[in-house]
Formats: C-alpha cells, sequence, structure tokens
C-alpha cells in the first residue's frame, strides 16, 4: 500500500468533521498509514476454509433462566 500524505489525512479529518492541529498530522500519516498496511495483511490471508465463528474461543455465556419474578 502507498503511504498515505498530508491531503489524504486532511480529507480524512474534514469527512470525519475532525479538527487537528497541523503539527500532528505527520503522527497521523505514519499512524494510518500502518493501520491500512495491516488490513492490507489481512486481507491477503486465504480464509476460504474457515468456517465462521462466534467467538474465537467458543466460550459459553452462563445465562440465567428466563422465569418471571414480577406480576403486572
Amino acid at each position: 500500500m502507498s503511504k498515505l500524505d498530508k491531503s489524504d489525512v486532511e480529507k480524512i479529518a474534514y469527512l470525519a468533521r475532525l479538527g487537528i492541529d497541523e503539527q500532528d498530522i505527520p503522527e497521523y500519516v505514519t499512524n494510518l498509514t500502518n493501520i491500512l498496511d495491516m488490513v492490507e495483511q489481512l486481507n491477503s490471508v486465504d480464509t476460504d476454509n474457515v468456517q465462521p465463528m462466534a467467538h474465537p474461543l467458543d466460550a459459553v455465556q452462563r445465562l440465567r433462566t428466563d422465569e418471571v419474578t414480577e406480576e403486572n
């Protein structure tokens, strides 16, 4: 992925209605570029034979029994 530049960060900030300081823009450029690179890396992983799951640890939530506790 190509590196974002100052104008890209300014456009993103405008669209998100964020006010950012001029001196912070280089840090935003670096951070957003790193995030987009990570997303691109994740997109390159072959997940065709991976079954979707609701929780990565197959955890089961303990739920209380659904009982009426108050009458109308």
